[in-house]
């Protein structure tokens, strides 16, 4: 099982989409070290990420559980797999040993050049200063590291940038995530903005991909993996959704970390376990697309229309999608296949060996690492 623990509900920042309700609530040691015990059901390994609010301002938690996990492995064997999301500010080189020895994989929140606009300090002070001291600092022990971007409709015309920045900064992961909700609507003419932008990233990737980089830059590579697993493709990503619950601060497990604090997606907590008939019924609602997906000709390769994979992001249920999403779905499919069909005739190996040899994970990994 792979657990994300919301270590804290507090943050430091005060991002203008962020979507959790920052407050002084976080998880004792206790609720922390019953999640690790419910990981473990049934499993040899497990997965543990520490999430947030700013999950850096319980530091001394997570050095805990990390000590927790390392005498169960000793006794029991069991391995574990971490992963935090942190915005950076809180990051030194201590910590980044501790996690390099840990190899606990991190996602570093940055919009690049938009940075200022929306990620800022509770004082109203942007943030981009001070991290771009610890972009270098972080690469240095985890050249893996990803940078996590969100696309918001007043950042949405610098989007291509923010993804040019993160490339030049040295990150070869990249996410670049859409705000959905709807407090700010999208606009017709927002959303001309974002395929241009859309059309950019295209460009960019075309011409990395030739200059021989290895990279991954969402949402291009899911799309293009969804062509090619076809079916397969939400077969995989539900059983990847349902094996991730969420546990919040007070203990209680719940289905999705957008549905947190709803009872309605509430499945059990760290100490009586889980529901899983609980969790069944919500897997198995949200395989079925609303009425209104289920002609759509893009249907297999959406990433919202299954309530299970995500279309809580806006909707606030899963059992219907936002306009926001359809669009956008209808938008960068086009554009991502226009990438992938332009490489592809033009017989680029990298692309090729990048989407068609199931071993390139690996192999790259081994040809980085020399």
């Amino acid at each position: 099982m792979q657990l994300t623990l919301h270590v804290t509900n507090n943050c430091n920042l005060g991002c203008d989409y962020c979507f959790v309700s920052r407050n002084p609530e976080r998880m004792s040691q206790e609720v922390a070290f019953a999640a690790v015990r419910l990981g473990m059901e049934d499993k040899t390994s497990s997965g543990l990420l520490f999430y947030g609010g700013e999950p850096l301002l319980e530091r001394q938690l997570i050095y805990d559980v990390a000590e927790y996990t390392k005498s169960i492995k000793e006794k029991s064997g069991h391995t574990f797999y971490y992963k935090m999301t942190t915005n950076g500010t809180l990051l030194d080189e201590d910590f980044l040993k501790f996690s390099q020895q840990l190899n606990l994989s991190i996602g570093f929140s940055h919009d690049g050049p938009a940075q200022d606009d929306c990620r800022k300090f509770l004082d109203g002070k942007g943030s981009a200063s001070m991290l771009a001291e610890k972009i270098p600092l972080l690469l240095k022990y985890h050249p893996y590291a990803v940078g996590m971007s969100v696309v918001d409709q007043s950042t949405v015309h610098k989007a291509a940038d923010i993804v040019e920045f993160l490339f030049k900064k040295g990150f070869r992961y990249i996410t670049c995530n859409l705000n959905y909700s709807d407090d700010v609507p999208w606009t017709k003419d927002k959303l001309q903005i974002l395929e241009a932008e859309y059309k950019k990233m295209a460009e960019l990737y075309i011409k990395w991909t030739r200059a021989e980089e290895k990279f991954y830059l969402s949402p291009f590579d899911t799309k293009i993996l969804s062509h090619l697993k076809g079916e397969k493709y939400h077969e995989d990503r539900a059983k990847m959704a349902k094996n991730q619950p969420s546990v919040a601060p007070d203990g209680k497990v719940y289905s999705s970390s957008r549905f947190l604090g709803n009872p309605i997606y509430e499945i059990g907590d760290v100490f009586t376990g889980i529901d899983t008939e609980k969790q069944n019924m919500l897997y198995e609602k949200g395989l079925i697309p609303p009425d209104s997906c289920k002609d759509c000709a893009i249907l297999q390769r959406c990433n919202y229309a299954y309530g299970t994979l995500g279309n809580d992001a806006d909707s606030g249920t899963i059992d219907e999608i936002s306009p926001i999403q359809c669009v956008h779905e209808q938008m960068i499919t086009p554009i991502a296949d226009y990438v992938a069909e332009k490489l592809y005739n033009e017989g680029n190996a990298l692309f090729i060996h990048k989407h068609y040899n199931e071993l390139y994970p690996v192999v790259s990994l081994v040809e980085d690492r020399g």
